[in-house]
């Protein structure tokens, strides 16, 4: 683990994602986030989830962009608020760093999903 945090932080960390693992199915983990995240924080995740998949699929830093481009068609006002600043050139940049390392969460993540298929 990176040098970002400290012991008592990595040592809660760890009970962080140990908990992760105890939930059993989707909707459990969604209730689990929605209590711990923010919305913000939640959609954050879930658009470098989304990102990564096009990435996976080989779509290309423009095709990302128009896929995940704020609709005028959104459902309603938090949606559309939301999605103004879905995706970002950073954030693609970021995640595709991260899905090029062969060893990284994301790689590792994507290959159990196949697997389970």
């Amino acid at each position: 683990m990176a040098n970002t945090f400290d012991n008592t932080e990595h040592e809660a960390l760890n009970s962080l994602y140990e908990a992760i693992l105890t939930l059993k199915n989707p909707d459990e983990m969604h209730k689990f986030f929605k209590d711990l995240c923010s919305e913000n924080e939640l959609c954050s995740m879930l658009h470098r989830w989304q990102i990564l998949l096009l990435i996976n699929e080989g779509k290309s830093y423009e095709e990302i962009i128009e896929t995940l481009a704020p609709s005028d068609e959104a459902a309603d006002a938090n949606a559309k608020k939301r999605s103004s600043t879905r995706v970002s050139s950073t954030t693609i940049s970021r995640v595709k760093a991260c899905y090029n390392n062969p060893d990284g969460g994301y790689r590792t993540a994507l290959s159990r999903l196949e697997e389970n298929k």
